[in-house]
């Protein structure tokens, strides 16, 4: 096989899987990223400390490296450059740019989902907090609650959720604060259960798919832990594979994976789709999501990105087993001393990822995530009981 020079756009923890899988394919790995000294830098062939967003200097690079092919990050900002980059030096495995921002833009996507007519929130985009204000101002009482959005962030970041006219403008405030291209959402809050559906396209159709629920406790807006499969999934699937196929189909999607978060509305059960993504998923997602499907996520998605041929690829539409993990935060800023967790939780746990030692300081701890740990269980309600029920098992101790 010949070696190609593949650019990485970050070395997190959450990069992992990718990195290694194009080690095991005898790729020479480039990796670039601003937090020098992650995990990943001491696996790949080059590191380059520079900001894998800015997108014109990472052509840039590409073109003086003459690299072969590009593989995002677990990121939203590295999805953009990977397809800008790919598209301007016409690398494989990649959506173009003006798809990557259909997808990945909530204000985009919306206008893309309204047009194929998908269940979403009811939704308004702003270019400025006058007219925001002013829209929330004109919503009646029934509206509340609603969800203010940066259209180009993940991870819970620059989301709000107002519960009335004098929660808004601060909310606003925040969401065009944090994003970067000066624009936000204000959406219907569907009130109900959240859950995810991963999927690889492979020709515009599903041939691999998991499905969780997901839980946020400390930070509302952060999933903290993600629980496989989902309640009620076989309720709602068939519709939501229908509709991945259909955005594939419209967009003439290229193959490898399409996530999607969805909620469940308690009035009428169905399922409203409320952000899509194209890329590898946060708090290594791959490895709970492999133990229920036995699929290897990041190794094909990889394969796609630096053009291989996937013509051997399983079919991975049954999953079987529970699987969870707990991503940990405090519950106050601090330093962190030590994690307690309690035997009976400890029984079920496979794995664990710590990213702060003891000692290490915590200055927002609604975001900053101290470990992960993975379990696998023997049927959901015995799942349910140790990560819900027994949320309080597994506690940050501070000094």
């Amino acid at each position: 096989m010949k070696k190609r020079r593949v650019l990485i756009l970050n070395t997190s923890h959450n990069d992992l899987s990718m990195i290694f899988a194009l080690r095991d394919m005898n790729q020479y790995v480039i990796a670039i990223g601003n937090k020098p000294r992650l995990v990943g830098q001491k696996y790949v062939d080059e590191y380059i400390c520079m900001d894998y967003s800015d997108k014109e200097k990472v052509l840039q690079l590409a073109r003086d490296k003459k690299i072969d092919a590009i593989c995002a990050c677990c990121n939203d900002f590295g999805v953009y450059t990977a397809a800008y980059v790919a598209e301007k030096l016409g690398l494989h495995g990649h959506d173009t740019y003006e798809n990557t921002c259909k997808i990945n833009h909530k204000d985009e996507f919306r206008k893309l989902a309204e047009s194929l007519d998908l269940l979403i929130p009811s939704a308004a985009s702003f270019d400025n907090a006058v007219d925001a204000e002013n829209y929330i101002k004109s919503l009646s009482e029934k509206s509340y609650p609603v969800m203010v959005k940066a259209v180009d962030l993940s991870a819970g970041n620059g989301i709000t959720c107002v519960n009335s006219i004098d929660e808004a403008k601060k909310a606003i405030n925040l969401s065009f604060e944090k994003s970067r291209i000066g624009k936000i959402v204000i959406e219907q809050y569907i009130e109900g259960s959240q859950h995810a559906i991963c999927t690889f396209i492979k020709n515009q159709k599903v041939i691999a798919m998991t499905s969780n629920n997901e839980y946020s406790i400390v930070n509302p807006y952060r999933i903290e832990i993600d629980t496989w499969p989902a309640d009620h999934f076989d309720d709602v699937k068939d519709i939501l594979i229908y509709d991945i196929e259909k955005i594939a189909g419209h967009l003439k999607l290229c193959d490898g994976i399409f996530h999607m978060q969805y909620r469940i509305n308690i009035v009428d059960g169905k399922p409203y789709i409320i952000e899509p993504m194209r890329r590898s998923i946060g708090n290594m997602h791959w490895l709970p999501a492999y133990q229920v499907s036995g699929f290897n996520w990041d190794y094909w998605e990889a394969r796609t990105h630096i053009g291989l041929d996937i013509s051997d690829i399983p079919r991975a539409m049954e999953n079987h087993g529970c699987a969870a993990y707990r991503s940990v935060l405090a519950s106050e800023n601090g330093v962190f001393d030590h994690i307690d967790i309690s035997d009976e939780v400890m029984q079920y746990c496979i794995g664990e990822y710590m990213l702060l030692k003891s000692g290490e300081k915590i200055d927002n701890y609604l975001s900053q995530m101290i470990g992960l740990y993975f379990f696998k269980f023997e049927n959901s309600e015995q799942m349910k009981h140790v990560m819900i029920d027994k949320y309080n098992d597994i506690m940050a101790v501070m000094r």
